[in-house]
């Protein structure tokens, strides 16, 4: 085995083991939020909503971090149909949506208590059910791009994963303001505010200024080099190129790109999971 191929299969398993890892720590908050007497009687379906799509989110990391796919060229690590890109698109599809359903529902939940938006930026409390509906919308576009095989399938559901967090960032820096004059907001929601803040600006460097301009508009404006096949679903679900050359996959870019999403990602879901703006119930003692 040469160098090249050992430094891989080291990053695979080390990302398998912090996947793990919070994988058995989402489990625990999951079962925790079966416990009623720690959460006021009317949070208890908000702490269950954030946590139950926590764990699909983290569920599917880990499963991912296992059996690596790419939809465009269709590639898997190996050859089963545990690994087909097609079935890795469905499993992401719920989490995609899971990840963007934890962001919303904490944002509404803390304008809810925190009452950060006034009656003159109205629109900004409905933001993240538009931030919802594009990362949803997304998926349509990210299905497309592994069945036909279009770039510009692409480039439109990354242009929407910018949008739906552009949407939400003025959102976030006003609960990030509210930090310094709230007295009744938790440790998880400052920690929460925090971290959107810094996802935020970064995504949208990252997004804006890099990946849709230099990455997927060049080629989601390319010319079409290929005829689609009738039976382009069941190609798409059963016909893949299985491979472990990671420089088809898109080389020190994928690997960068796969070990943030299914590192920060998944600590940031971690930290949804513990249900911010969530008002704990106070013991009789205090």
């Amino acid at each position: 085995m040469s160098n090249a191929e050992s430094w891989v299969v080291v990053w695979k398993i080390s990302l398998i083991i912090l996947n793990a890892l919070c994988f058995i720590l989402a489990l625990i908050l999951y079962i925790s939020s079966k416990k009623r007497d720690r959460v006021q009687p009317e949070e208890i379906h908000f702490t269950r909503l954030v946590r139950i799509l926590g764990l699909v989110f983290v569920s599917v990391a880990l499963y991912r971090s296992v059996f690596i796919a790419r939809y465009d060229g269709r590639l898997a690590w190996y050859n089963t149909v545990f690994n087909s890109p097609f079935i890795i698109r469905c499993l992401a599809c719920f989490a995609e949506i899971s990840f963007i359903g934890m962001i919303a529902a904490i944002l509404l939940r803390q304008n809810k208590t925190l009452h950060l938006i006034t009656k003159e930026r109205s629109f900004l409390s409905i933001t993240p059910y538009i931030s919802f509906g594009c990362i949803t919308f997304a998926q349509f576009f990210a299905f497309s791009t592994l069945i036909f095989q279009f770039p510009v399938f692409l480039f439109l559901e990354e242009l929407l994963w910018g949008i739906a967090f552009l949407l939400i960032t003025p959102l976030v820096f006003i609960g990030l303001r509210a930090l310094k004059t709230s007295t009744i907001m938790s440790k998880s929601s400052k920690a929460f505010f925090i971290i959107m803040t810094l996802w935020c600006v970064g995504y949208a460097l990252y997004q804006w200024a890099y990946a849709l301009p230099f990455n997927y508009f060049p080629k989601g404006g390319g010319e079409v080099t290929h005829i689609v096949p009738p039976d382009a679903l069941k190609q798409a679900i059963v016909n893949f190129n299985v491979t472990k050359d990671i420089n088809r996959y898109g080389g020190f870019g994928f690997v960068s790109w796969f070990t943030g999403y299914f590192s920060i990602c998944v600590g940031m879901s971690l930290l949804f999971m513990t249900a911010p703006g969530c008002r704990q119930k106070v013991s009789e003692k205090e």
